[in-house]
């Protein structure tokens, strides 16, 4: 027998599964938004972490600190005021951008000219400032000196031989590429080299007879006294002038100077002989008539362009039984003895 069901409560149930109903298709609605509002979150979530890693790369690549917690101090352990052995690295541009971890071959951090474009120019600074802290690594007894003024009107008043030193810093490279050459007494207690340490700036020449010249003044200054020996490291074509025209001079004795020179590779678009052929041309003969560099009308012109600041060198004060070479201008060479012509 069929129950009977009155009409009341029957429509009341069927108003009771519409609430349900209701309620489902509400709380079906609720979780879709709660979705969409998670999904949109996780994407926004997503999208902060890219920017902030991003600006963390930026920070990394122009906001890094070029000098670390435990760099070396300079002279930290006297190494520096008991040298005798002067290295010369001598300065061809200044940095002009932060990401000096590019160095080594992008030619944006470097100020260079026209003719130091797409020939392998960042690879032959960098080859030179390894070059000299090599050499500085293998004699405790050297002073490095990264030499070259503010060279560039347009860069502001940033030395060439600042530059070196802060590259030098950015890629960490004070600790040479083979630390087996390095003596043991040329060594920290943590193994590390004292290169650091051993590492100055000359921040006035304007060209390479300055380089060589003002940089055995920049010793005397540290050391209290001269040189016993001179390496100086720059282009292979430049060795000559160095060599030859500038030891002669200054009264240097060649059996106590030494050369290294480095050129790019012919890959990076070098061309040897057109460098030598411009060596020739606008250096080499003009300081074979004036080794001073006091006359020629094409070396006065470079010692101006590149003084752009007018800078006034102080060796005078700071070394004056240089003070008559400093003024000297030849075209004879210089007549009167220096310190160093006794030197065995």
């Amino acid at each position: 027998m069929q129950r009977h069901i009155p009409p009341h409560r029957r429509r009341r149930g069927v108003k009771i599964r519409k609430q349900t109903n209701m309620i489902k298709y509400l709380i079906i609605i609720l979780i879709s938004v709660l979705a969409v509002v998670l999904l949109f979150y996780n994407i926004q979530a997503a999208a902060n972490t890219a920017v902030l890693e991003s600006d963390k790369s930026l920070r990394g690549t122009h906001k890094k600190s070029w000098v670390s917690p435990n760099a070396q101090a300079f002279n930290e352990h006297l190494e520096a005021t008991q040298t005798n052995h002067l290295i010369i690295v001598a300065g061809h541009s200044v940095i002009v951008a932060g990401n000096l971890e590019d160095a080594a071959y992008d030619e944006n951090v470097w100020f260079l000219l026209d003719y130091q474009k797409s020939v392998g120019m960042p690879q032959a600074i960098v080859s030179h400032i390894r070059a000299g802290i090599a050499e500085a690594a293998k004699d405790p007894k050297s002073l490095l000196i990264f030499s070259g003024g503010e060279t560039r009107a347009s860069t502001g008043p940033v030395t060439e031989g600042s530059s070196y030193f802060r590259v030098a810093d950015a890629l960490d490279l004070w600790q040479g590429e083979n630390i087996n050459d390095v003596p043991l007494v040329g060594r920290l207690a943590d193994g590390r080299t004292t290169v650091r340490a051993r590492t100055i700036t000359e921040e006035f020449a304007t060209d390479s007879f300055e380089n060589f010249m003002f940089s055995i003044c920049r010793f005397k200054e540290i050391t209290g006294s001269y040189p016993q020996k001179i390496t100086v490291v720059s282009f292979t074509f430049k060795r000559r002038r160095f060599q030859q025209l500038h030891a002669k001079a200054l009264h240097w004795p060649l059996n106590r100077f030494s050369y290294v020179g480095i050129d790019p590779l012919p890959s990076t678009g070098f061309d040897l002989a057109k460098s030598k052929a411009g060596e020739v041309q606008n250096a080499a003969k003009p300081f074979e008539s004036d080794p001073y560099g006091c006359h020629s009308p094409i070396l006065q012109q470079k010692r101006k362009e590149r003084n752009p600041f007018s800078r006034t060198p102080p060796y005078k004060l700071s070394c004056p039984d240089m003070s008559r070479l400093l003024d000297y201008c030849g075209p004879e060479l210089f007549p009167s003895e220096l310190p160093w012509d006794y030197l065995d």
